[in-house]
């Protein structure tokens, strides 16, 4: 009997697009006038503790390139800010929904003009509204780091496929202040203008 678990079908797809050999799209991103990046990641995501916590959602995402890939500055490398919400559905003892807002530094490492390696990391605010064990508090904040890859698949539009660990915590606001470790799988779309 299979299980049928919601966006993994989507999330292969974005993939398999994302994992396609850069010669075969034969675009390639171009940084000249590149001062903006947008872009929509689907992610998937389950917790590391005993509770059994399971995400799916978006995050919609709008960045400033700070230093364009390629440039004299940080030896070829880009460095962008990004603002990043996070929507997602919670599976959980009672489902729910997460919303926050995180403020990340995003490096990129060109592999030539088709190819985007990355790291990105910040740290944000999140309400988290699901009955959980592993998730005591509804107002948390969120410490991420993760990279990936970014292939062009026309001018300055890329496919995405990222792994991010995300902490939840409440900062010692409360007393009662558990750990909640998630690990995320991302894909998506990026647009640079």
């Amino acid at each position: 009997m299979s299980t049928k678990r919601p966006g993994v079908g989507l999330l292969a797809a974005l993939l398999m697009l994302t994992l396609t050999p850069p010669a075969a799209t034969g675009a390639e991103f171009r940084w000249a006038q590149t001062r903006h990046e947008a872009g929509l990641r689907l992610v998937y995501g389950k917790n590391m503790q005993d509770a059994d916590v399971r995400l799916v959602g978006i995050l919609p995402r709008f960045g400033w390139v700070l230093v364009r890939p390629g440039s004299p500055w940080l030896a070829g490398c880009g460095l962008s800010f990004v603002l990043e919400g996070i929507f997602t559905a919670v599976k959980a003892e009672k489902d729910g929904v997460e919303l926050g807002l995180t403020p990340l530094l995003r490096l990129t490492f060109p592999w030539g003009r088709q190819v985007l390696l990355f790291v990105e990391g910040g740290a944000g605010v999140i309400g988290e509204f699901f009955d959980s064990p592993a998730m005591p508090h509804t107002f948390n904040f969120t410490p991420q780091i993760g990279g990936g890859v970014e292939v062009a698949v026309a001018r300055n539009v890329g496919l995405v496929v990222s792994y991010r660990f995300r902490h939840s915590s409440n900062a010692g606001l409360y007393e009662d202040n558990p750990a909640f470790d998630v690990h995320l799988i991302q894909a998506g779309v990026s647009y640079y203008f």
